[in-house]
């Protein structure tokens, strides 16, 4: 097929669609009626990784109008193709163009100096009207990602911004997003001026390849991400409780006394997490790098997992990705190639407990290491481990050499190729268990393996507390839908307080990973700070629990839908500016507002509430949207509202739980009118993919 005179040159093949000028050759891909692949053919660029990788999609129905400038439409979108050079319009069903190339700049790849192999590739768009900007995974500055610049390689630093974590996915307000599926170091600025606003990616090696996405709004385009990136699977019920993190015990009858002292207490609770020994602090195993038990504190693991399961605790070990080489399998893994040169170095003048002791990398790029690192995990399942702690993981450097190829291209992605190692090896051995990881670290489509992540070690003050609600509702749009921190902070630079406890609880208690852990655990355990706190804690774990029947439908949505647990306003009210960069208040799915307290002292709480009725939970008063206004907000009160049209599924309060049945539902109902009243129903709540709405 060819066009007239002056205009692209363009050939159809299938699903398929190459254009060229003098100076480009790109290849359009349609995907679904939703979904474009780009790319930026390169004859002097060997292919590299990508996050999507090979995938073959179904014949989508599309046309080809010819003329002076071409397009392509599908049913819900158009690509238009101008010439001089090569230029890219991206229009939505009526016409409208809503994100193109500019005249000047477009897609480029240009050999880097010194390098003959890798090449910089870049690529920017103008786009019309006023937008925001969110995704870009977790890190980095704003909520609305508009005016930001972001690098893109995964980092840990802790005591302030914990994990970093780069996901190349930018969701527009307007209702599209843009995926750059290039695994390298990259850089990504949101509103470049340079002569007109620009978003401008730019990686240090690897392909141009990028996807536009184009839903009905704002969640419809999660649905998409969902489709291309891969849908989260169900977490077991359990993992949607409250854990408990620990870090080291003095003896075995401290760990014993633990799990008893949580059902005593009358604490729900449904999992206990163990980290590694560091040096003489002892932990679960013999140290970093290992993955035999430690034989003083466990000398009988099978009995004290048992005990600890009696009474309704799920087990989850800790580990990095690196072995030990005092490990017994360190040798092997020598010999077949299994390990990177680099690792945790000795730094000079370390501590005891410090977990750096010369342990390497273990190569997750290699699907033979893969495989053997998860057999080597086989006698913790047959004990009853049921989730995996994978700490670190944020990547090898760049000098590294690995299986599939550099560092450059592979330390963002690294811990991806772990993820799936445990995911595939669950699926293999115990088909019949749904998957538990808990990561620090991770990539684009980590969610298909069962990966969950936290924000990692960060310091226990407000200013911090204050920022991991943007850090969550960030990743939230990244396509990772489970997400966490640390209840209470992990670091300790001021002296540990109940007010920031309490406070950090009540965000937990709203967060999709609801788990407490520090540096000094026994300060972050619910009775740490005294009866008071200890009640209120009490009473949000409680709550956390009778939610369970509307958190389960939101795991439903995550899977089907691509949707959030924990939701930015804009993302159901999209055309309200006062939400555009509000990322301190969010929505537990599409009925529940909670807008945590995070500055000491405060007892009062300004809560900006959208267009529509809003019950106070705690008091049944109603109040009008869109209108800011103030709640009492006592150290025992979280600033909680309800949609007015909701119904909301409470289940019956538990001391322990297990696998129940769910067998008493009360729903609260909120009306439009002026009232509100309570029908309680009696049996079992319908399966998750009803909606209780």
């Amino acid at each position: 097929m060819s066009a007239p005179p002056g205009s692209p040159q363009f050939e159809r093949s299938g699903s398929s669609v190459r254009f060229a000028d003098n100076a480009s050759h790109v290849t359009l891909t349609v995907c679904t009626p939703r979904i474009v692949r780009v790319e930026l053919e390169d004859e002097g660029h060997a292919a590299g990784p990508g996050y999507v990788g090979e995938r073959s999609w179904a014949a989508s129905p599309f046309q080809i109008v010819e003329g002076d400038r071409p397009r392509l439409t599908t049913a819900y979108l158009g690509v238009e193709f101008g010439t001089d050079p090569l230029r890219l319009a991206f229009l939505d069903s009526t016409g409208e163009w809503l994100l193109r190339e500019p005249e000047h700049g477009g897609m480029t790849s240009e050999p880097r100096a010194g390098d003959p192999v890798r090449r910089r590739v870049r690529v920017s768009f103008e786009f019309s009207g006023e937008q925001h900007f969110y995704g870009l995974g977790q890190g980095g500055r704003g909520f609305d990602r508009l005016g930001v610049t972001r690098q893109l390689w995964n980092s840990h630093l802790g005591h302030g911004p914990g994990s970093d974590m780069g996901v190349p996915l930018l969701v527009s307000n307007r209702g599209y997003a843009l995926f750059f599926d290039n695994t390298a170091e990259a850089v990504v600025t949101v509103g470049r001026s340079d002569g007109e606003v620009r978003i401008v990616y730019a990686a240090e090696a690897g392909r141009l390849v990028w996807y536009f996405l184009l839903g009905r709004d704002m969640r419809g385009v999660m649905g998409d991400v969902a489709e291309l990136l891969g849908r989260a699977p169900l977490p077991p019920r359990w993992a949607l409780g409250f854990l408990q993190s620990t870090r080291h015990f003095e003896d075995t009858a401290e760990l014993r006394r633990l799990p008893r002292t949580i059902r005593e207490k009358r604490i729900p609770c449904d999992g206990l997490i163990y980290l590694s020994t560091y040096g003489a602090a002892r932990g679960w195993n013999r140290g970093v790098g290992h993955l035999g038990f430690q034989p003083e504190l466990w000398p009988d693991p099978q009995a004290l997992i048992d005990e600890a399961r009696a009474q309704h605790f799920e087990i989850t070990t800790h580990e990095y990705p690196v072995l030990h080489e005092a490990s017994p399998r360190f040798e092997e893994a020598e010999l077949r190639g299994f390990l990177l040169a680099e690792g945790y170095g000795r730094p000079a003048g370390r501590g005891q407990a410090n977990y750096r002791d010369g342990q390497r990398y273990l190569d997750f790029t290699n699907p033979a290491a893969c495989a053997w690192w998860w057999s080597a995990h086989r006698e913790l399942a047959k004990l009853g481990v049921a989730g995996w702690w994978l700490d670190g993981g944020e990547g090898p450097p760049a000098r590294s050499r690995l299986h599939l190829g550099d560092g450059t291209l592979l330390h963002n992605i690294y811990d991806r190729f772990r993820h799936q190692a445990f995911a595939e090896g669950e699926a293999a051995d115990r088909s019949d268990q749904r998957v538990f990881l808990l990561c620090r670290s991770g990539a684009a489509g980590m969610q298909q393996y069962g990966s969950t992540c936290w924000s990692g070690d960060i310091n226990n003050d407000f200013a911090t507390l204050d920022a991991q609600i943007p850090l969550g509702l960030s990743t939230g749009l990244s396509g990772v839908p489970y997400w966490g921190t640390d209840v209470g902070g992990f670091f300790h630079p001021v002296p540990e307080t109940a007010e920031l406890y309490t406070r950090w609880f009540q965000l937990g208690a709203f967060c999709p990973i609801f788990r407490s852990h520090g540096w000094v655990w026994r300060e972050h355990v619910p009775w740490a700070h005294g009866a008071e706190v200890e009640a209120i804690c009490r009473r949000y774990a409680e709550l956390r629990y009778r939610l369970l029947p509307y958190t389960y439908t939101l795991a439903w949505q995550a899977h089907a839908d691509g949707l959030p647990l924990m939701r930015p306003l804009v993302l159901n009210y999209p055309d309200d500016p006062r939400v555009w960069s509000l990322g301190h208040e969010f929505l537990w799915g599409d009925d529940l507002l909670v807008a945590p307290v995070t500055r000491e002292g405060a007892t009062a709480w300004p809560v900006y509430l959208p267009a529509g009725g809003w019950y106070d939970f705690w008091t049944g008063t109603r109040y009008e949207g869109p209108a800011g206004i103030t709640l009492d907000a006592p150290l025992d009160r979280l600033p909680l509202l309800v949609r007015a049209g909701a119904i909301v599924p409470m289940g019956p309060v538990v001391q322990h739980t297990g696998e129940r049945p769910l067998d008493e539902v009360t729903l609260l109902i909120y009306p439009e009118g002026a009232s509100r009243f309570v029908l309680a129903l009696r049996g079992r709540w319908p399966d998750p993919r009803v909606s209780p709405g």
